[in-house]
């Protein structure tokens, strides 16, 4: 991914919007090799689907590990993260409802 104006930093994870309205986010996410997303929660709920790696997902504590292919579903307010301990970048289609407004807030 390149850096644009469509992208944000997230700790070491890059969220690229790729789609945006008042009910819905499509973002793509690039979880570099190692990278730990920091736990965090919000008032969205979120469907990740594993485009590429191996990556470790966490919801309240609990952890499974998708495959390319593979999705889970994170409920509002849920605390979650995601890790990388593969050997290959990782790549997430994210998906948010309603719209993330703070993440676009952020975009430069």
């Amino acid at each position: 991914m390149t850096n644009n104006s469509n992208e944000i930093k997230f700790g070491d994870v890059t969220i690229k919007i790729l789609s945006n309205s008042a009910d819905l986010t499509v973002s793509e996410l690039e979880i570099p090799v190692g990278a730990i997303a920091t736990p965090h929660h919000h008032p969205h709920e979120e469907v990740n689907y594993v485009v590429q790696g191996s990556l470790e997902f966490m919801r309240d504590g609990e952890t499974q590990t998708l495959e390319p292919g593979q999705s889970i579903r994170i409920a509002p307010n849920q605390v979650h993260n995601i890790t990388n301990h593969s050997d290959e970048p990782g790549v997430v289609l994210s998906i948010w409802t309603p719209s993330r407004k703070d993440l676009i807030a952020k975009l430069p």
